[in-house]
Formats: C-alpha cells, structure tokens, sequence
C-alpha cells in the first residue's frame, strides 16, 4: 500500500513586507537589520505555514538567496559570479555562475545560507542538480561540458555531505535542464553518473531529484535503473504519466501543483490523478507537491497552493 505525504521545494515567494523591505534598504531607507528581521518574520511564517498543513518535510524557500547557484558560488573558490541571465523561459533571472579554475567549496561559509537549519526531524533542502549547474554555467580556457560537470559534481556532493552531517533529513537536486532542453543517451549517462557519485555523499539523509520544464520520461527511466535515489520526482504538467515504468522502486514526488499559474486547482481531479498515479507507478510513498519553484506566484496564492497541498493529502489517507 502507498503512503501519500506532501512537502514543497525550490523558491518560495517573498511576502509583500519583505520584498518592501529589501526594496527600501537598496534605497537606503532602510538598514541591513531591518532585512535581516524582516526574512526571520517571512521564515517563520512559511514554516509554521508547512507545519499547519502536515507537510512530510519541511524547508526554508530560499527567502534570502539571491537565485539559486548564488549561494554555492559564493562559498567556494574557483567560481565566478557573470552577468545576468534568464531562468529558462520565466520572468526570472540569475547570475550566471563562471568557472574558472580548481573548485573548492568553503563550509564555514556556508553557515550565512544554512543558518536556518533547525534541530527538528524532516528539514530539506533543495539544491540545482550538478547536471544543470554545468548546463547553465560558463567555462574558461576551453573547458567542455564534462569538465564543468565533473566540478559541479564534486561542489553539490561536497554540500550534501555538509547538510546531511547537520542532520538534514532529505536534499532535493532539481534538474530542469534535461526536459528542457532534452538529453541524449550519453547526456542521460553523464546525468547518473554525476547522481552516482553524490549518492556515496548523502549519509543519513535521504536524495530525491526532481524533473520539469519539460517530458521527464526518459530521464526518470534513465535514472530508475541506477537506484542511486530515494525519491524521483515528475512535472505532470509537461510528462505523461503513461510513458513511465511501473511499479517503480522509488519513491515519487508528484509535480501536480502548478508554481507558474495563479489559477488554483481543483482538490476533487488532484485527489483522482494521484489514484491515477498509484495504480500506476505503485511506490512505496507518494508526495504531492509542486510542480516547478512557486517563486512564479503571488505569496497570497503560494499560500493557498501550500494548504491545497495538505487538504488533498489529507483526504487521500
């Protein structure tokens, strides 16, 4: 029988206060303790907003990073910040990360990002995939692809051995960039290869990587036959679900909640699709949860698409 659960990953949205703030102290009018308070109070929040519907785990929705490969760049040596650049195609941009020479990551930097880490059971974190990392970063002197992803590997695998260590309960990779883009036979090889060698890393913690922006089918069947990962998890929005195996030997993160539309969906076809998905994929456990970063939204209906989450996965047990 499948256990249903329910958690978010990625990029939470700021509150109307907080992005205020962050305006106000860019304009002088406000200091750095007056951000620093107002990120405690969004954190707070969204944490208490995860426990109020159940979640199976809980994170911190990224509230002060800058983008997503900010924070990995900025601990480590041997990586540059570039210029501007979008984030595929949403209204999103983000630094695009150089590499430039060895890579080492500093952890005693780390702690100004992972502060919020808090002793309770269940925390995650979620992390860009190695694959993406390379995918969407630059190189000097000639590097190729494989070599910008042998660095990203050994930077992500550094970092989930760090967060597993601080009692991390589950690091979540996102890879975006294979659906988007597609991934050859040799892409999807270079891809577990990479999730391979991360895995050795995770301890005690569990490891999910999570597809979208695009057809995961290929990638989820690729990456089901190494069994490096805990869970997978699927865009439903942009993958059908029968071009996937069955009766899978992972657990599934079900991407049914949609992070890039306002509109919000129906409880009664969410709770008949995840049937749908079980009959089918019949894991272990299932985990609804949104499909992409909910940092696309209003904070109002990221809020709604949160309790939506518990309120269907509530019902279904």
């Amino acid at each position: 029988m499948t256990n249903i659960g329910c958690f978010i990953h990625g990029v939470y949205p700021r509150s109307e206060y907080l992005a205020k703030t962050s305006r106000d102290v860019d304009r002088k009018r406000l200091t750095q303790r007056d951000l620093v308070k107002a990120q405690k109070k969004d954190f707070t929040d969204f944490v208490a907003l995860q426990k109020k519907a159940h979640f199976s785990f809980v994170e911190d929705g990224k509230l002060s990073w800058q983008d997503i490969f900010r924070p990995i760049v900025e601990t480590s040596s041997g990586i540059t910040v570039g210029s501007l650049t979008r984030w595929f195609d949403n209204n999103s941009f983000f630094r695009q990360p150089i590499f430039d020479s060895i890579v080492t990551i500093n952890t005693n930097k780390l702690k100004d990002y992972f502060h919020a880490i808090i002793p309770m059971k269940k925390w995650k974190v979620t992390l860009p995939s190695p694959y993406c990392f390379a995918k969407l970063s630059l190189g000097k002197n000639g590097e190729t692809f494989e070599d910008k992803l042998q660095k990203a590997t050994v930077i992500i695998a550094s970092l989930v051995s760090y967060l597993s260590k601080k009692g991390v309960s589950l690091v979540q990779l996102n890879e975006p960039a294979i659906p988007y883009y597609g991934g050859s036979k040799y892409n999807l090889s270079l891809f577990t290869k990479s999730i391979a060698h991360i895995a050795k890393q995770k301890g005690g913690a569990k490891l999910a990587v999570h597809f979208y922006f695009g057809d995961a089918a290929a990638a989820v069947c690729s990456l089901a036959l190494t069994k490096n990962v805990d869970i997978v998890g699927i865009d439903f929005y942009k993958t059908s679900l029968s071009d996937l195996p069955t009766n899978v030997s992972f657990d599934v993160l079900a991407g049914i909640v949609d992070g890039r539309n306002s509109l919000l969906e129906n409880k009664t076809a969410l709770r008949a699709f995840v049937k749908e998905a079980i009959k089918k994929l019949s894991p272990k456990n299932l985990y609804i949860s949104n499909n992409s970063d909910m940092d696309f939204l209003p904070e109002t209906v990221a809020r709604q698409k949160v309790a939506l989450l518990g309120e269907v996965t509530k019902s279904l047990k």
